[in-house]
């Protein structure tokens, strides 16, 4: 059964007439109740079902292109984050153009190599700077606390295993905000005209003002995860498209897009 959204509205389902509603240069956005967490997956879904067999083929060639880059050394790695950010740019337009009950696209993965191309590599550069900052910070600490243990050999073992679990906990609290900043950022940047310092700020605020529609997403979203990792990673098929329709889906919510 499809969902509908609070406005009795379902978002990706084709409309009899397309309506174009203008971009607003500076969104206002909005706080939502926590259960429009899950409201975004099932959106997210309806996205995926509007174009089964396209998202399939569009999730495997963005796939298949960033893990080859990624096997190159350094600047392969550099030229997959900024890839993956023009490509979700170009995705946000297909997911927005189901929602009007226009036809999903294969060239839509490209979209975003137009005039929005250069804010979008900007904000692909950031949060590349950001892990980085985020790996280098963790690593020195592992090293710190390797060195501890090497100190007190008889009690390593529970030294290291105790820090390993703090490490990890650090890490995902200093991931969790570069995520805030460019979870709406790409939407912000193809469909608003922002920088991509101006797109990460709202995001961010964004964010943190539906901390609780986020917490249940979260939730949700690690159990999809590992439903998704058994069958041979199979499942990211249709994980990945809903995740970007999802991704979408909240765009539209917190910021009141029609």
């Amino acid at each position: 059964m499809l969902t509908m959204n609070s406005s009795g509205h379902n978002p990706f389902e084709p409309a009899p007439q397309s309506v174009a509603v203008p971009d607003v240069a500076a969104p206002e956005s909005r706080g939502l109740p926590a259960g429009r967490g899950l409201e975004w997956l099932r959106q997210g879904w309806q996205c995926f079902l509007a174009a089964p067999g396209l998202w399939i083929v569009i999730t495997v060639i963005w796939t298949v292109v960033l893990v080859a880059l990624n096997v190159v050394p350094l600047f392969g790695t550099i030229a997959a984050t900024l890839l993956a950010m023009v490509t979700l740019g170009g995705i946000m337009h297909g997911c927005r153009a189901l929602s009007r009950g226009e036809p999903l696209e294969l060239a839509h993965l490209w979209a975003g190599f137009g005039e929005r191309v250069n804010p979008l590599l900007a904000l692909g550069g950031w949060y590349l700077g950001a892990m980085l900052a985020v790996t280098l910070f963790v690593l020195l600490m592992s090293a710190i606390v390797a060195g501890l243990a090497g100190l007190a050999a008889f009690a390593a073992l529970l030294v290291v295993s105790a820090a390993t679990s703090l490490l990890l906990v650090i890490a995902v609290m200093l991931m969790a905000p570069v995520l805030m900043a460019v979870w709406f950022a790409p939407a912000l940047v193809m469909f608003h005209r922002m920088t991509a310092i101006e797109s990460m700020r709202v995001s961010f605020y964004a964010c943190l003002r539906n901390a609780p529609a986020f917490l249940v997403f979260a939730l949700i979203y690690i159990v999809l995860v590992v439903l998704a990792s058994i069958p041979a990673m199979l499942g990211w098929l249709v994980l990945l498209p809903v995740t970007f329709g999802a991704i979408y889906a909240s765009y539209r919510d917190v910021f009141r897009q029609d």
